[in-house]
């Protein structure tokens, strides 16, 4: 069986008197394609936001490549780790794992919202990404001494642009593509970082039947490509029905269900959660 690439331990994100997380535990295992869904205001995007550091969560832990990043207490108690630094060295040190701290880790994510550099052209949006990834520092940077860095990051982003079908309009503006190949670009940019995770947020949201379902395949072609393990949030049932090995259900913050999406789509919490919604619409 494959090891844990994320586990979630009893995270709760509480804002005020509202708890948009209550106690969540869930487990996302090397290389599998995991969907956390839920009706709207279920708390998914609160979670994934607490997993990828742009959120501090009231309770819990965290973990990533079997490293903890955040370890937090409901008296007040807080351990933070990030995991790229030396233990002993920083022993004792309060640290925060900030966005950009998980995504050296190997952690990459995309938003519900489209956020391309849309002044940029296709090529620049992805090589801006890659830089996160830059060993060079600022005197190496001011004297030119990183060209060899700066030549095979362009030609890592040719090619990962050929691989996700996109290199025909890589001199493109971001904005003049279709909504489809914008979403595309969106991922090709989080690739661009290498990471191990990456996590999805509503990756299908404005898309016409066409490009969900060339979506559900594109996602399930770079996670065999790239070895990728892929967490989303998804309200596409048939995208999650068809590309997950495990499905996540939260309600209200509280996780309902969890299973194959069998065993999912006859759960009668599910069922009910869901059939809320309608209700209510």
């Amino acid at each position: 069986m494959n090891a844990d690439i994320l586990h979630l331990d009893n995270v709760t994100m509480q804002f005020g008197g509202v708890v948009a997380v209550n106690n969540l535990t869930l487990d996302v295992k090397e290389h599998e394609i995991v969907a956390l869904i839920g009706p709207n205001g279920a708390g998914k995007t609160t979670a994934f936001n607490a997993i990828t550091g742009v959120y501090e969560p009231t309770n819990g832990e965290i973990s990533f490549c079997g490293k903890t990043v955040v370890r937090n207490h409901p008296q007040g108690k807080m351990k933070k780790l990030y995991a790229g630094l030396n233990a002993d060295k920083y022993s004792g040190e309060v640290l925060k794992p900030t966005p950009d701290m998980l995504t050296k880790l190997g952690m990459a994510r995309t938003f519900q919202n489209i956020r391309l550099w849309k002044s940029q052209t296709v090529f620049d949006n992805v090589l801006i990404a890659k830089h996160m990834l830059r060993t060079s520092n600022v005197f190496s940077a001011t004297f030119r001494l990183n060209r060899q860095e700066e030549k095979q990051h362009r030609e890592e982003v040719s090619e990962l642009l050929k691989t996700v079908g996109l290199d025909d309009v890589k001199d493109d503006l971001a904005t003049g593509l279709p909504y489809g190949k914008q979403r595309r670009l969106e991922i090709a940019r989080a690739l661009a970082t290498k990471p191990k995770l990456l996590l999805l947020d509503e990756p299908a949201a404005g898309m016409n039947p066409q490009e969900t379902n060339e979506l559900t395949d594109f996602i399930g072609e770079i996670r065999d490509r790239f070895s990728l393990t892929v967490l989303l949030i998804e309200h596409h049932m048939n995208l999650v029905m068809d590309i997950s090995d495990r499905i996540y259900v939260l309600d209200f913050g509280k996780l309902i269900a969890q299973g194959n999406p069998n065993e999912i789509q006859h759960n009668e919490k599910v069922i009910d959660a869901y059939l809320g919604v309608e209700k209510n619409a």
